[in-house]
């Protein structure tokens, strides 16, 4: 009743799959359990999956991944956001106040979603494909924060100004090329600088042009700050830092690890845990830390 993430390779043909796959619609694609055959294939590699979920046990259609939200949620999210952000991309009042009200409404979906009896989750969320990875991944990041946010007691207003903050957290990453972002090799200094950016420039549009208040947009320009302050843009250190942006650096670091990326396969879970243990004090809040393994270890 096991449920791997393998490799998109033409060894998949004839597997079985161990998730729902839907459109962007919400609508079923794909049952967990059928066959993949090369047509499924083909679309699976025409469409940017790097991986799937797969069956172990090809006569059991019964596993799945414990997730905290729905199939469907996790289907229609990254493309409300991806609407949200051209939105606010186009710097007029009218786009603005529409996508803050269809980010409202993301933030209240998911809030209303969420299952806060799931236990020991681990690497939860979808597959992402290359040319939406980052709208799955802000979406990602804003679950894990709230659910951290629920297990830290946090108010039912608090935990919506932080899943709206986490969903906004990688806005500034429209701002860098694609060819940096996409890049399929190491980066060079000069281009981990330009990346870097994404930060400030997030922040300055969210509240230059867009008006958002501080709780909405600090972790845009926090969430790469340091626990030892070591970290950027300002070199914040501990508390200097904000609780809502010291939990998305937890949230995005642990969904970047283990997803699939240009340039790098993913890590295991453990070798994720492992590593955010490690750097406790130094990149992470030990609080936070504590709270997190808990959640996901």
């Amino acid at each position: 009743m096991s449920v791997e993430i393998v490799e998109l390779t033409p060894e998949i043909i004839g597997a079985r799959l161990g998730q729902n796959l839907y459109n962007s619609k919400g609508c079923l694609l794909l049952r967990k359990g059928v066959e993949i055959n090369e047509h499924y294939f083909s679309y699976f590699k025409e469409n940017g999956y790097k991986s799937v979920f797969l069956l172990s046990d090809p006569f059991d259609s019964n596993g799945a991944p414990v997730q905290p939200v729905s199939e469907k949620l996790m289907a229609t999210a990254p493309p409300t956001l991806k609407k949200i952000f051209r939105l606010l991309m186009h710097e007029s009042k009218t786009s603005t106040m529409k996508a803050k009200n269809e980010l409202v409404r993301l933030a209240e979906a998911i809030l209303a979603d969420v299952d806060y009896k799931v236990h020991k989750i681990g690497n939860v969320l979808d597959l992402k494909r290359r040319n939406d990875y980052l709208f799955q991944h802000s979406v990602n990041v804003a679950i894990y924060a709230v659910l951290m946010g629920h297990s830290l007691n946090l108010t039912q207003s608090a935990l919506r100004h932080l899943v709206i903050a986490a969903l906004l957290h990688d806005f500034g990453m429209l701002f860098i090329e694609p060819s940096i972002l996409n890049k399929e090799s190491m980066l060079e200094q000069e281009e981990f600088e330009r990346i870097k950016e994404h930060t400030t420039q997030g922040f300055r549009h969210l509240v230059g042009h867009c008006f958002f208040d501080g709780l909405s947009s600090v972790a845009s320009v926090q969430h790469h700050e340091r626990f030892d302050g070591e970290g950027y843009p300002k070199n914040l250190t501990g508390e200097q830092i904000h609780e809502f942006s010291r939990i998305i650096t937890l949230a995005d670091f642990f969904d970047a690890w283990t997803s699939d990326r240009p340039h790098r396969r993913l890590h295991s879970i453990d070798t994720t845990l492992d590593f955010i243990q490690s750097n406790v004090e130094r990149i992470f809040d030990p609080r936070l830390v504590e709270v997190f393994v808990r959640l996901f270890g």
